[in-house]
């Protein structure tokens, strides 16, 4: 008695819905790729870095809405992607300095969370490219983010001077280039709901201003 067999293209079909579904599982809810395309957050993140963005961490987001399963407070220090709130066909990756409750005071160039000055040390100066291709000379500083140690950029003069209370709910966001980011300074807090994920490794690092791979990025994790 012979068994009734598959077509191979029909196998072959199958098993590439499969691969498909799977894939699209993974980047909706587990994983997914984003690529660094601005210098904002120079120098925990350069332009051309490719990373792996963890979506779970604050809860599953449901593709193309506004809905959040399972939603989990953001941590304070975390690099995290969102939904830019003014555009919401782009994703803005920054540093969340503010949770809901907190009181954010930025100064001098200075950053002060629920009347707390984050430290400072200098590490001299840093010269970057920006994604115009033009260079720029900035100030290096570690900050001690209530144990979280990264390094900042940041000039003699602040671009954004101001006071903010995070409402319930919503996260304030900053990038690590202090002089060089448009972030909730400008445009204000960001929603719970628009969170995507928590950037985790650097997987690949081109950089364009000298046509070659930063070999030395490649698995950075990024804190």
């Amino acid at each position: 008695m012979s068994e009734n067999k598959k077509p191979v293209w029909q196998e072959w079909i199958e098993s590439l819905i499969i691969i498909a579904l799977l894939a699209i599982v993974i980047r909706s809810f587990i994983v997914a790729p984003f690529k660094i395309p601005s210098s904002s957050m120079i120098p925990t993140l350069e332009i051309g870095d490719y990373l792996f963005v963890l979506r779970y961490p604050y809860g599953f987001r449901i593709p193309l809405t506004d809905i959040q399963l399972m939603s989990k407070e953001v941590a304070r220090g975390d690099v995290a992607v969102f939904v830019y709130p003014e555009d919401k066909s782009k994703d803005y990756i920054k540093r969340i300095v503010g949770i809901p409750g907190d009181t954010i005071v930025y100064r001098d160039n200075k950053l002060s969370v629920n009347g707390k000055m984050m430290p400072l040390r200098s590490k001299g100066t840093r010269t970057y490219f920006m994604q115009g291709g033009n260079s720029d000379v900035s100030g290096l500083f570690e900050e001690d983010f209530e144990g979280i140690k990264h390094d900042v950029l940041r000039q003699n003069f602040s671009i954004r001077d101001g006071e903010w209370k995070v409402p319930e709910g919503m996260y304030f966001s900053m990038g690590d280039n202090r002089n060089n980011s448009r972030d909730s300074r400008f445009w204000g807090f960001v929603p719970q709901s628009y969170m995507v994920g928590r950037a985790a490794i650097v997987w690949w690092s081109w950089d364009s201003s000298t046509s070659s791979v930063r070999w030395d990025r490649i698995g950075h994790v990024i804190e």
